[in-house]
């Protein structure tokens, strides 16, 4: 009987630097997280990682690339490589597929990007995921001589990014406010990256008081946005907020780059 405990340990957001402060202790470093490459057409690009085997024995790893997306609400949802209209997975390369390492042995990976010479892939943005996994496993015997096979697996997602050089258009859009059905007092943005490169945004709503004139500003949301995404962010507004007639206001920005987009509506609080 074979039993495996999966801890995904992927480093899923580029800027989220406390998930990899937090893979770092758990027993795998891998750096840097994200490997952005701006390869021209026809031509290969190469970026460095490097792997440390924090754990406190001989340690296998495996390396290999997935397809990923974003769904509405930020999650992760992989494919097999090469699936994805926008996956760079089978172009990109490592010179290591499988290593092993001493404790606090260090492991250098290439990892190669080959650029099509004529391709629609020279016109957008393309994205993968290089896995960096351990393969090791424990074998454990009972009293009774009923032996468990475990599988303890660490794994870290690296981030890669393919970016051609011409591919430079940056544009949001707010597509509708809306009120969360059955949820009292939550709204959602409805938002979708309607350029070509991908978009670091921030989401956040004011309420206005058509009674008395005082504002609220809900503390935004942070979020990523490959092009194409739709993405929804949720909003739930103060309890203690007081009775009466409000303008709505939702608001996304994505940075000095890229115009601000707005939306209103008029709500009740009852």
């Amino acid at each position: 009987m074979k039993k495996i405990i999966l801890i995904s340990l992927a480093c899923f957001l580029c800027w989220n630097t406390k998930a990899q402060q937090k893979t770092e202790q758990l027993g795998i470093e891998v750096k840097p997280v994200t490997l952005e490459f701006s390869a021209t057409p026809g031509s290969s690009s190469v970026r460095k990682i490097f792997i440390t085997n924090a754990l406190s024995e001989k340690t296998q790893f495996t390396a290999y690339v997935n397809d990923w997306r974003r769904d509405t609400i930020g999650s992760h949802v992989f494919n097999e490589p090469g699936q994805d209209p926008r996956s760079c997975a089978l172009r990109v390369s490592v010179d290591k597929s499988f290593f092993e390492l001493e404790p606090g042995e260090k492991q250098e990976l290439t990892v190669t990007l080959q650029e099509p010479l004529d391709s629609v892939d020279n016109l957008q943005m393309s994205w993968c995921m290089l896995f960096i996994e351990t393969v090791k496993e424990k074998k454990i015997g009972g009293a009774t001589g009923f032996k468990t096979t475990i599988a303890n697996r660490y794994r870290v997602g690296v981030h890669i990014y393919q970016t051609p050089p011409g591919v430079t258009e940056k544009e949001i859009r707010l597509l509708k406010i809306e009120p969360l059905v059955n949820a009292t007092n939550r709204y959602r943005l409805v938002c979708q990256n309607t350029g070509k490169t991908q978009l670091q945004c921030s989401g956040y709503i004011e309420l206005f008081s058509l009674e008395d004139g005082s504002k609220i500003r809900i503390p935004s949301q942070e979020f990523p946005l490959f092009p194409e995404q739709i993405r929804y962010i949720d909003f739930k507004l103060p309890e203690q907020i007081a009775k009466g007639k409000y303008t709505l206001t939702g608001i996304l920005d994505a940075g000095n780059e890229v115009a601000l987009e707005a939306g209103q509506l008029t709500i009740e609080i009852n």
